[in-house]
């Protein structure tokens, strides 16, 4: 059918979102969010939830995550051998027009029966639950967040551009004033002739990390930290590096993304192989939520420096009459890490509803020592272990962290692994199936094959193993947060009176915007479902009290947005 009025698109279109049959779409996202965005006024976010539609780009991407599929046209040339039709050669407009219907009418066909090979496939390899319960209801529900507007303090923006801008300048001044030269502080090849070939500092400690390539003495975060007790340097390098990705990243980065006031991401459910959303334009997901102390000096004689706090994520402002409301699973991966290695000494930290310290407890465990005796940095190693198992990340990356050796880094991981066996184990037995199978497997039944497990290549190998292990602990963490999303947002679009609106993801963390008048019971339903839903089963016996803070897995807070909601 050729329609020729927008009255006629406009009808055929609201009959699709309409009708229950599905639609086979490529890119659906796009396709609702424009829908809306056009017809926004006649028609609601809701209404959109009721879609059904079928995207060949989501069942390929599932089938091979390394693949993000960017285009229909390479979709197609995958599936059939003629390269995609780019029209008729001839000029007379008639002509031209028949050829475009008839080619559009070709491809409409190409895709459908793309769709229908894909839907076997995903069915042949145990996919299609995770494509029809999770990923599909996803696309409605990054289109709607597309739309959202999230509002930012302009006059705030610009001032905290201006306070970074002059802190920047003054720690430049500094670095020039202690280095008794004047070079760019961004560039490494500057930095490493001052710290290494005019001072020296590599001769004053033990052996320094060196860059992989060129095995030159490294200038990153962990070296700068090893070296700042030897020369003022290091230290004013550091602070210029966290300033400058503040402003340049966090701040300025937020002015280039904001129309008229507001800025509003762009969702990407293709975009990595674990099966965790990214966001672009700007990436929401990587504003710190640590907030920055910065030195803000007085010029004036006898007054006193001026220690300004700036975090980004106070930049944004909701909605008159509205409050953000941020909901997050509470150390999500390593309830995952205890559940699937059935350790019984981590599955402990979560039924103890007295534990409010889940890594200093671990700490405790690891090393034997009395809770009260536990030091800052005994935490932060048992943590940062952790996190190395969960990222795949080896010795030397661990390393770097704690600022001791790759030797050191060894000894730690290893004598963590003799105290927690079943996670030693769970990591072989992991790593033994993706070497019969070629590929991984996280809860929900989501794949990412590996194709150097079983490579001769050592450093290969053990990327591979490594990646193994994090795919199953991170693949499966963002299966639940997507659960967790598709959730709320179908309890949010059947109530008759609740309208928060879901606006961002980061990670393992849910953020909302909700009427004032609607916030008890918005998160009031948060967490009493949270310990009823159906995709916490499988952690039934780690879940603990939903009453008790340690124990919930999904609790409501908003300790890093700008207003803050209590319990």
């Amino acid at each position: 059918m050729v329609l020729h009025s927008s009255a006629q698109n406009r009808q055929v279109l609201f009959q699709m979102l309409q009708c229950k049959i599905p639609i086979i779409c490529f890119n659906a996202k796009d396709f609702l969010r424009t829908l809306l965005q056009v017809y926004g006024n006649e028609i609601s976010w809701k209404q959109v939830a009721d879609s059904v539609v079928l995207d060949p780009r989501i069942a390929a991407w599932l089938i091979n995550p390394s693949d993000t599929v960017p285009s229909f046209e390479s979709l197609i040339q995958k599936y059939f051998e003629k390269p995609f039709s780019k029209g008729a050669e001839n000029t007379d407009t008639g002509t031209l027009r028949n050829a475009s219907y008839q080619n559009l009418g070709v491809n409409l066909e190409k895709l459908y029966n793309v769709m229908m090979d894909l839907a076997c496939d995903l069915k042949a390899q145990s996919l299609w639950n995770l494509f029809c319960t999770l990923e599909l209801p996803l696309i409605k529900i990054l289109a709607v967040m597309e739309t959202h507007k999230i509002y930012v303090n302009k006059q705030e923006l610009k001032k905290t551009s201006e306070i970074l801008g002059l802190r920047l300048k003054e720690l430049e001044q500094e670095a020039h004033q202690v280095a008794g030269e004047q070079f760019l502080l961004t560039s490494s090849y500057q930095l490493r002739e001052v710290l290494f070939d005019k001072l020296k500092l590599h001769t004053l400690c033990e052996k320094l990390h060196r860059t992989e390539i060129q095995q030159l003495v490294s200038t990153s975060e962990a070296v700068l930290n090893k070296l700042q007790d030897l020369h003022p340097l290091p230290k004013i390098i550091l602070e210029y590096r966290q300033v400058h990705k503040m402003k340049s990243t966090y701040v300025d980065g937020l002015r280039t993304c904001m129309r008229k006031g507001f800025i509003s991401s762009t969702w990407n459910q293709t975009g990595t192989v674990t099966g965790r959303l990214s966001a672009k334009h700007p990436n929401i997901q990587g504003i710190s939520k640590h907030p920055v102390r910065i030195t803000k000096k007085q010029y004036i004689k006898g007054k006193e420096e001026d220690i300004v706090t700036i975090s980004p994520r106070t930049l944004f402002v909701s909605k008159k009459g509205c409050t953000f409301l941020a909901a997050d699973f509470s150390h999500i991966e390593l309830r995952i890490l205890a559940d699937l290695s059935s350790e019984p000494e981590l599955l402990k930290l979560f039924q103890e509803p007295e534990i409010t310290d889940i890594f200093s407890t671990l700490a405790s465990q690891w090393k034997g020592i009395p809770s009260e005796e536990v030091k800052h940095a005994d935490r932060e190693q048992a943590k940062r272990i952790v996190y190395s198992v969960v990222y795949g990340a080896g010795k030397e990356r661990l390393a770097d962290c704690l600022g001791i050796t790759p030797l050191q880094a060894s000894q730690f991981i290893e004598s963590f692994m003799q105290k927690y066996k079943k996670v030693h184990e769970f990591t072989k037995k992991t790593i033994e199936q993706c070497r019969n199978k070629g590929y991984v497997v996280s809860i929900m039944g989501r794949k990412r094959p590996l194709a150097n497990i079983n490579a001769q290549d050592y450093k290969l190998r053990t990327q591979a193993e490594r990646q193994a292990v994090n795919f199953v602990v991170q693949g499966s963490a963002a299966d639940l947060c997507k659960m967790a999303m598709v959730k709320i947002f179908t309890s949010v679009v059947v109530s008759s009176t609740l309208t928060a609106r879901l606006i961002a993801q980061i990670h393992d963390e849910l953020l909302f915007e909700v009427e004032d008048s609607q916030i008890q019971e918005f998160s009031g339903s948060l967490e009493s479902d949270s310990h009823h839903w159906e995709i916490m089963g499988v952690y039934d016996r780690i879940a603990g009290d939903v009453k008790q803070p340690s124990g919930m897995l999904f609790s409501t807070r908003t300790p890093h947005w700008p207003v803050l909601i209590p319990h």
